[in-house]
């Protein structure tokens, strides 16, 4: 399947409302099956502090993989909508540290947490809507992540997680998106 850029908002609504229909008990299988590649790659193993996103909707739970990496003694980073970018900040307590902000999304309270720089990252977890076998993605709209992405030391990986129906042959790119080193399905890993 090939889009072009006006396909984009189609695709959006149509891969959400496809991945939306999957049963809890599914995707929490596949989730688990996801959450334990990623765990297994020297890439995590490797890695002191991870940049994150907490779970939308129906994305897969990534709290799953937060509280291993925590377990395991790495450093946590999530984003915080700011000003038409990202801010990002240290979480230590998913629990006590989080409220939901913009777009309904769980995000750091500023006040609890201490800010982390791009330059602390040394792993991230990329979310998107669609992807394809090339490593392209397909955020949400707002260019967050594509804003983001470019300002990343050039060694730290960009690994994407999603389920194996949001990949797709092919999508369209515009000079400002940027792909991801590796996309990790419950079926594949795409590197």
């Amino acid at each position: 399947m090939y889009l072009k850029l006006d396909d984009k908002k189609t695709l959006r609504y149509k891969i959400q409302a496809d991945r939306d229909s999957i049963p809890l008990k599914e995707r929490l299988k596949k989730t688990k099956i996801i959450a334990d590649k990623l765990l297994k790659l020297p890439e995590y193993r490797d890695c002191k502090t991870l940049l994150i996103y907490h779970p939308f909707r129906s994305e897969l739970d990534t709290t799953i993989i937060i509280k291993k990496a925590q377990k395991q003694g790495k450093k946590i980073i999530l984003p915080r909508v700011c000003s038409g970018g990202l801010k990002l900040y240290f979480i230590e307590n998913l629990k006590t540290q989080l409220k939901k902000g913009s777009y309904g999304i769980m995000e750091p309270v500023i006040s609890l947490c201490n800010p982390a720089d791009i330059c602390d990252i040394d792993l991230a977890i990329i979310p998107g809507v669609c992807f394809d076998k090339a490593l392209n993605r397909i955020g949400y709209g707002g260019g967050f992540y594509d804003r983001l992405l470019p300002m990343l030391p050039s060694d730290v990986k960009k690994i994407a997680l999603c389920f194996e129906m949001q990949v797709i042959d092919r999508i369209y790119v515009s000079c400002h998106d940027v792909r991801v080193d590796k996309i990790i399905t419950e079926s594949n890993v795409y590197e």
